[in-house]
């Protein structure tokens, strides 16, 4: 078994996808992937290792899609005027 946590950023936090992999008869299957928004990447990550503990997991695999060093800006129209 395998779980793959898929961090993908959102405004105003983080998008966090966790999908369950198996080997079933000679293939692979594959469960619809949970998803679930958060506030910062520490709380996705915590969420993704509960669920590993729970399957009996020592670890997960980790896709970090967010930009390193990107900080979350309002867009214009969401800035406050001046």
């Amino acid at each position: 078994m395998k779980l793959t946590l898929i961090l993908d950023p959102v405004p105003g936090g983080v998008a966090a996808s966790l999908i369950e992999e198996w080997e079933e008869f000679g293939a692979t299957a594959r469960m619809a992937p949970m998803v679930r928004c958060f506030d910062g990447g520490d709380a996705a990550i915590a969420w993704g290792r509960a669920w590993a503990r729970r399957r009996g997991l020592s670890q997960i695999f980790l896709t970090d899609n967010r930009k390193p060093g990107a900080a979350a800006v309002p867009a214009a129209a969401e800035r406050p005027s001046q």
